[in-house]
């Protein structure tokens, strides 16, 4: 791997873990991600800097250990109606906020 290439995503990273910690609203950071995801994929960008927002950014930013920690939360709560909403809103949530900013990068292109 080119080192320009590492410190980019290392870069990317920090920014996504800043932005993560700032906001601070597991809810709104998994929408937040969801909306760039479907952004860039749409967008016609290089092979490595697709990587670089997707995997730098992207992950640091909806990192999965937030989402995982809140459901043990709910778990540990045994709220499991709460559970069950939580997680169906969330990815029913997540695919249509994905797939609008998909369209919304289109029409800007």
């Amino acid at each position: 791997m080119n080192i320009n290439k590492f410190i980019f995503v290392l870069m990317a990273s920090y920014f996504g873990t800043f932005l993560r910690i700032y906001i601070d609203n597991n809810f709104l950071v998994s929408l937040i991600g969801s909306f760039f995801f479907g952004f860039v994929i749409a967008k016609k960008f290089q092979k490595s800097t697709k990587k670089i927002l997707l995997s730098g950014f992207c992950s640091c930013l909806t990192s999965f250990s937030g989402f995982i920690y809140f459901l043990y939360l709910l778990i540990n709560e045994q709220d499991y109606i709460k559970i069950f909403l939580y997680l169906n809103l969330i990815l029913v949530s997540n695919i249509i906020i994905m797939y609008s900013g998909y369209v919304i990068s289109r029409k800007l292109t």
